[in-house]
């Protein structure tokens, strides 16, 4: 898994300094993130490692996924959304997926020790098509339909809370996800 994940790394960190790390700014810009390109680079790499440990981890091949993990998302096969994470302000990450949005266990990933910036998880995600084309209502509901089955799959509602909103980023689907238990504190705090 090492040197595939290495190849992997030594390539999208060459792509971003050929380009100066321009399409993640542009797509940050998009999605009206702060330019943190670098974080951008940086926590994509690590998400992409946390996937392919997980499918590994559940006896799945990653191969596919780790291929469609390109910096230029057209040049991917079969990508056709990307999610951008929010790990809680720290970085951010960029994945790309299939229509089905399998390769990426959104409950594991919420799970995840971020050792290196010191917390877990993600606070939300976007949902954007690669070729730059809004969001369909047909695809909006599929994709909470997709987000839910995975998220319901490892917490329950007393778990975890969490909502889409498609009108913050024209043609993008934002997922805010919260740990109940961060909600009844901030309600005790706010008595």
């Amino acid at each position: 898994m090492a040197s595939r994940l290495e190849r992997w790394e030594r390539e999208l960190r060459s792509e971003a300094k050929g380009d100066k790390l321009k399409l993640f700014k542009d797509h940050l810009k998009k999605l009206g993130l702060p330019d943190e390109s670098e974080n951008l680079l940086r926590g994509t790499i690590l998400v992409v490692q946390a996937c392919c440990a997980y499918a590994a981890l559940d006896g799945q091949s990653y191969a596919k996924f780790l291929a469609m993990q390109k910096y230029q998302p057209t040049a991917a096969d079969d990508a056709k959304y990307a999610l951008t994470f929010d790990l809680h302000s720290k970085a951010f990450a960029r994945v790309l997926v299939s229509a089905k949005l399998e390769t990426a266990d959104l409950a594991d990933l919420y799970g995840h020790p971020w050792s290196e910036y010191e917390i877990c998880g993600y606070s939300c995600f976007w949902v954007s098509r690669t070729d730059g084309n809004p969001l369909s209502d047909e695809e909006i509901e599929q994709i909470e339909e997709q987000v839910t089955d995975d998220l319901r799959y490892d917490y329950s509602e007393d778990e975890l809370e969490f909502w889409f909103d498609d009108s913050t980023v024209k043609g993008v689907l934002l997922v805010t996800v919260v740990d109940i238990g961060f909600l009844d504190q901030d309600e005790e705090d706010d008595e």
